[in-house]
């Protein structure tokens, strides 16, 4: 990952170093020049040279000038490749949250993925912009501020002033892993709020209906709480390491002014020497106080890194099932012996399910909520891995043809009818960007959903809200329908996609796709038997197995239990007769 970053944008550190290094040896220089001056003017009025005085005023503004010059080019390149590693890692990101299998997708929390692109990718770019350039900045600024005091001051003072940075920075090491652990509860705190705030805000309309607002405030209070405690306690100990470093500071410059000032007193030392010592004492201090604030962001850092590698090491889907099919994907769809198991699980999901559907013919598929009628769609949409010699399309075997390809060759109608937060021209365009504004009407139109849109006040340009909130359960599924029949696909998959609309609206939907159909294959998955009686095979799924199978008068004469839920939806007024 971080190598093909660096061999895009790697280059821009060197220029970014080079820059560093000579804005650290010109902020040295400030308090050698500031010595001289007072040097200068440390003895009779009658004798300071005014113009050397002036010099090193000039000096210092030149040294002030080159600060400001190579700081702003070396975080130009430092930091704003930073920004470049934010940007290739949030694409990297979703590009693999995309190619990830739904088996992997449907375990995670969206709390956890969000806080991946957010928290983790953040944390990652400090590390590579600020941790690095301040580590780097501190320590070659203390190595050459180190190096001026023994040069321009006494070895023997600067040895017993720095006595004391060792401890300094054992502490500093020290609270630093204590920091680290309690950040890394931190981390997974923020991943379980965001993703109770998520759920809350997905399924505000269930939490209304029920008037649960109260039990989940006082849930995510709890959270909040935990989150509260475990930050404080953060802040308490990384609030330790500040003061501590002041604390050991202060007794190297004590030491500085005692052993200093005696030597200025014998004349072994000059005035000007000893505030130079002290400016470069600063200039030590600095990088070391910030030392904590560098373990605590590294280690932030490298905790955030690794959570991103877990993700994006995961195996996604194969390369080869992106491509494009060799040979046009088209012809009977062919089930044999089906049985497949989710990973993980113990039970089948679907045993041994045998399914011949011609080219262009309607196949419905019913039975009770949880006998496997989704899965079988996913399945045929390679969702998941099918199992080897289970299912042809034109007499291939599904394992050898791409994903891609099946997929492009399908329209999918979920029972949920998903929609993006986008205008519903964006929605009903999303299969087909390049369609016409007469096709998206005829879809519309055959989806029964048209005369709902030029009823709005923007017409096709109306938002639909996050998932569609805007819009009924029906306009949602319809314009998901409409979606799906714009793409114009060889296989249609219906699953329980009039699930929400009235009897009326369902018969003219139905209506409208019997010439649609003519010549598409088609699936259609429903609870409502009334959807499905005009096709042409009507297998009945429960328990994962295919307990019937016939036409609908086939099954209606076995008097089994297809005709049983027909009668009891008919007596409901759930069904047509």
């Amino acid at each position: 990952m971080l190598k093909r970053f660096l061999k895009k944008h790697g280059w821009r550190y060197i220029p970014g170093f080079l820059f560093l290094l000579i804005s650290s040896y010109i902020t040295t220089l400030a308090p050698i020049a500031l010595g001289h001056a007072i040097d200068y003017m440390d003895m009779d009025a009658s004798l300071i040279d005014k113009n050397l005085v002036y010099r090193q005023a000039g000096y210092i503004i030149l040294i002030a000038a080159g600060v400001f010059v190579t700081r702003y080019i070396w975080r130009y390149f430092i930091i704003g490749n930073s920004r470049f590693l934010e940007n290739f890692l949030r694409e990297e990101l979703f590009v693999k949250l995309e190619n990830l299998p739904v088996s992997y997708l449907s375990k995670q929390r969206s709390g956890d993925l969000m806080a991946y692109a957010v928290n983790d990718v953040g944390a990652v770019r400090m590390t590579f912009g600020q941790v690095v350039s301040m580590s780097v900045s501190g320590l070659s600024t203390a190595v050459m501020a180190v190096y001026s005091m023994v040069t321009e001051v006494d070895p023997k003072l600067t040895f017993l002033a720095m006595l004391p940075v060792p401890v300094a920075i054992f502490i500093i090491v020290k609270l630093g892993g204590i920091v680290r652990r309690k950040f890394r509860r931190v981390q997974a705190l923020f991943s379980e709020l965001s993703g109770e705030v998520n759920e809350t805000i997905m399924g505000v309309q269930v939490v209304k209906s029920f008037a649960k607002e109260k039990e989940r405030l006082e849930e995510f209070s709890g959270i909040s709480k935990t989150m509260f405690d475990a930050n404080v306690n953060l802040a308490d100990t990384s609030s330790l390491i500040w003061p501590s470093i002041s604390v050991v500071f202060g007794l190297c410059y004590a030491i500085g002014l005692v052993v200093g000032g005696h030597m200025v007193l014998d004349g072994s030392l000059t005035v000007g020497a000893l505030v130079t010592f002290n400016g470069s004492l600063l200039l030590v201090q600095q990088p070391v106080m910030s030392l904590g604030r560098i373990i605590n962001m590294l280690q932030r850092g490298l905790a955030s890194y690794k959570r991103l590698q877990l993700i994006l090491e995961q195996p996604g889907i194969p390369e080869e099932e992106l491509e494009d099919a060799k040979e046009p994907v088209d012809g009977d769809v062919e089930i044999r012996n089906l049985t497949f198991r989710y990973p993980g699980t113990e039970n089948d999901a679907l045993k041994g399910i045998s399914i011949h559907l011609p080219k262009g013919g309607t196949l419905g598929v019913v039975g009770p909520t949880g006998s496997g009628k989704t899965t079988l769609m996913h399945l045929l949409l390679k969702m998941y891995d099918v199992p080897p010699q289970s299912i042809y399309i034109g007499g291939t075997d599904i394992t050898q043809i791409p994903a891609k390809a099946v997929r492009e060759r399908a329209g999918f109608v979920p029972q949920d009818g998903f929609l993006f937060s986008a205008s519903i021209r964006d929605n009903i365009k999303f299969y087909q960007p390049g369609a016409t504004d007469e096709q998206m009407i005829r879809a519309a139109t055959i989806a029964s959903v048209h005369t709902d849109i030029a009823g709005f006040p923007d017409g096709y340009d109306t938002q639909v809200g996050e998932r569609g909130t805007h819009l009924s359960g029906g306009q949602k599924q319809r314009i998901a329908l409409a979606r799906a029949l714009i793409r114009n696909p060889q296989l249609l998959i219906l699953d329980d996609t009039l699930s929400a609309v009235d009897n009326h609206t369902e018969q003219q939907i139905l209506g409208r796709l019997a010439d649609y159909y003519d010549g598409r294959t088609t699936v259609i998955v429903s609870h409502r038997l009334s959807v499905v009686r005009h096709a042409q095979e009507i297998v009945f799924i429960k328990d994962g197995q295919i307990a019937e199978r016939g036409t609908h008068d086939q099954l209606m004469a076995q008097d089994g239990l297809y005709a049983h839920m027909y009668r009891q939806q008919e007596e409901g007024g759930d069904c047509d007769a």
